[in-house]
């Protein structure tokens, strides 16, 4: 290493190659990039390459969980277990490229860091079958006087809770990954984090909420070729569009819930159901089954009871 280059200026190396080369999904991108923006906040005598030792990592970690932020009207201190594993996981993809890359000597963190243990959940992460109720009833009776609006809302929690799929891959279906003959729905992979096709088989509910949808749909003469638009315009619903969706309805039917919540819920009702757990990991696009299993944890030894009692030897 002949050269002490400046930390912010490797680091633009790094999300060049992701963005060019890798070829990484622009969420991902902004996720590296916001970590590393507090990082430097958090250490921000840490500035040259030279300074990169598992020291500092130590440091950023023991301020990150002793500093006092403020959320609307609360004071909190420190940030969760699964917020430091992912702060850690992100800064060592980068680290490791340095290493690759000769910035910094092999193995100088990717070996001698301390990794955090996984973080244990006891909370549900699924959504159990009253929140679902309420969430359907929030939008039947109170979500707008407006049928179409009526019919996209409860498409759009339809799809979510029928086929799990990621919020950027529901922003991202169009009109033609509906296949109403073979009653499947398309993942295009350019708008999945894994970057596979996939295929999800469409549940009956979801099948009459998307017919009565599109039926509607159809009525207001829209062009646009994305599935979901929106009801002011006709064009595609936006990432904005579903922040203020999910607020609306966080509200109309008092249920704790984001989208991700309802991904879980996908999961856990299959495997409820006796779904083998390499289906599932296929139908939520993972490329692991550990990844699966920490979509299960909502999952609880009192689930079992109806198996146990119908057990016959």
């Amino acid at each position: 290493m002949t050269e002490d280059h400046q930390l912010q200026e490797v680091f633009n190396l790094y999300i060049t190659e992701c963005k060019y080369i890798r070829q990484l999904r622009p969420q991902t991108i902004k996720s590296y990039c916001d970590v590393f923006q507090t990082f430097q906040k958090i250490v921000p005598e840490a500035t040259k390459v030279s300074e990169i030792h598992p020291h500092l990592l130590t440091e950023f970690f023991l301020r990150l969980g002793t500093r006092t932020r403020h959320v609307g009207e609360q004071t909190k201190v420190g940030v969760k277990a699964s917020t430091i594993r992912t702060y850690f996981s992100k800064l060592m993809s980068f680290f490791s490229w340095m290493e690759k890359k000769g910035y910094i000597d092999a193995g100088s963190m990717t070996t001698r860091a301390t990794k955090p243990p996984t973080p244990t959940y006891d909370d549900d992460r699924a959504l159990n079958k009253e929140e679902v109720s309420k969430l359907f009833a929030a939008i039947t009776l109170h979500s707008s006087d407006d049928a179409f609006v009526k019919s996209r809302d409860l498409a759009i929690l339809s799809i979510l809770l029928h086929t799990g799929i990621r919020r950027g891959e529901l922003i991202g279906l169009r009109l033609q990954d509906i296949d109403f003959e073979s009653r499947t729905l398309f993942i295009n992979g350019a708008t999945s984090k894994s970057k596979k096709n996939r295929t999800i088989p469409m549940h009956p509910v979801l099948y009459n909420h998307l017919r009565d949808y599109l039926s509607l749909r159809k009525k207001r003469d829209s062009l646009c070729s994305a599935l979901i638009v929106s009801t002011k315009q006709d064009r595609a619903f936006t990432q904005h569009g579903l922040k203020h969706w999910v607020k609306r309805y966080k509200l109309l039917s008092g249920v704790n819930f984001h989208l991700h919540r309802c991904r879980h819920t996908f999961a856990v009702t299959l495997a409820k159901t006796q779904v083998d757990r390499f289906s599932i990991m296929k139908l939520l696009g993972h490329s692991s089954l550990k990844m699966t299993e920490t979509y299960l944890r909502s999952i609880r030894e009192e689930d079992a009871r109806g198996y146990i009692d119908k057990m016959s030897f």
